[in-house]
């Protein structure tokens, strides 16, 4: 039998019990697409990248394609702008990436690899190699990237981040954890780092002195950071912890914002540093207000298929600098390559 949008599923409901009926209902929403919100735009990219990462200002959003090479792809128009890869290898792969708080500079990174990219040049600028990459972050002014490697020299713990100066290639400092650290964050002034790690604790650092300022344990590995644009807010979170909103200076948590059973794939402060976007693994998105701890609103991303077995994380978000049809934007992308424009509520 074949559904499709304009399918009408007849039934004699005086012989149907009330379970039957909701699940045959049930299915025809299913059937018919009803998943997600209305967005004010929509986009579908490649439903393969191995990463996706929307510029702080969404004007643009890096897609690492399997096959080794990225593309650069304005938000306004989907016309691609730029496209490179490290190296000439199908194996090869994009697995991390940030933009400068402009865009004119871009760091992909693979694996062992890492390349700063010049957008009004249209070229790599520069190319180096580290351990283990698992995730990374640029400056605003794109000299530096905080990078997440491992150190095989010996002399130090395993696992560690790294303040890299992408024009000399050297390492202003180095940072360590007792396990991997899978997040790392940089605040747009340059003053604060912050890495989680699977040793179940995020650290702010000092850029400027070097040293360690706070460290947050939590009751399992920390998978996610980020901070807010304006350096006064760190958000860490941990699989069973839910999220937490730190003060940055004194290092008292402010506020703990719970989704019960959702993985947490990506968070965006607002440029004001207001409210922060959070990103399911469970195609759903929830705006916040950090001082009330209140959820703003709830969104749920369009799926590729509606017979697809696995949802899709919400892989990357941005508030939009620029008006979009008269109002406040956020941008999304699911890692099935869904691009979206939402409109953030009027306060």
């Amino acid at each position: 039998m074949h559904f499709s949008k304009y399918t009408t599923i007849r039934f004699n409901s005086k012989k149907m019990n009330n379970g039957l009926l909701i699940s045959i209902l049930f299915l025809s929403l299913i059937l018919t697409g009803c998943f997600g919100d209305k967005a004010e735009k929509i986009i579908e990219h490649t439903d393969n990248a191995l990463s996706i990462t929307l510029s702080h200002d969404g004007q643009y959003v890096l897609i690492a394609r399997s096959q080794g090479f990225v593309e650069l792809i304005d938000t306004s128009s989907n016309k691609v702008i730029s496209q490179w890869q490290h190296e000439d290898s199908p194996k090869a792969g994009v697995i991390a990436s940030d933009f400068s708080k402009n865009s004119d500079f871009i760091v992909t990174a693979e694996q062992g690899t890492m390349a700063l990219f010049s957008l009004k040049e249209n070229k790599i600028l520069y190319f180096w190699s580290l351990d283990d990459i698992r995730d990374i972050k640029l400056s605003s002014d794109g000299e530096y990237a905080l990078v997440s490697s491992r150190d095989k020299s010996g002399k130090y713990p395993l696992y560690r981040i790294v303040y890299f100066h992408l024009r000399t290639g050297g390492i202003k400092y180095g940072f360590y954890h007792d396990d991997i650290v899978t997040s790392v964050a940089l605040s747009e002034d340059g003053r604060y780092a912050l890495s989680g790690s699977d040793d179940g604790k995020a650290r702010l650092w000092d850029l400027i002195s070097g040293e360690l300022i706070h460290t947050w344990p939590h009751v399992a590995k920390v998978s996610k950071v980020q901070l807010s644009p304006d350096g006064q807010y760190a958000m860490t979170n941990s699989a069973s912890g839910g999220i937490f909103i730190w003060n940055t200076k004194t290092g008292k948590l402010i506020r703990r914002l719970n989704k019960i059973r959702a993985t947490l794939a990506s968070a965006v402060f607002s440029p004001d540093s207001k409210t922060i976007a959070t990103g399911y693994s469970r195609e759903e998105i929830i705006l916040w207000d950090i001082k009330t701890g209140e959820k703003l609103q709830t969104w749920r991303p369009k799926r590729r298929y509606v017979w697809q077995s696995s949802l899709a994380n919400v892989t990357t978000m941005a508030f939009k600098t620029e008006l979009y049809n008269k109002k406040k934007i956020l941008l999304s992308e699911t890692s099935r390559g869904i691009l979206q424009f939402w409109a953030l509520p009027k306060k």
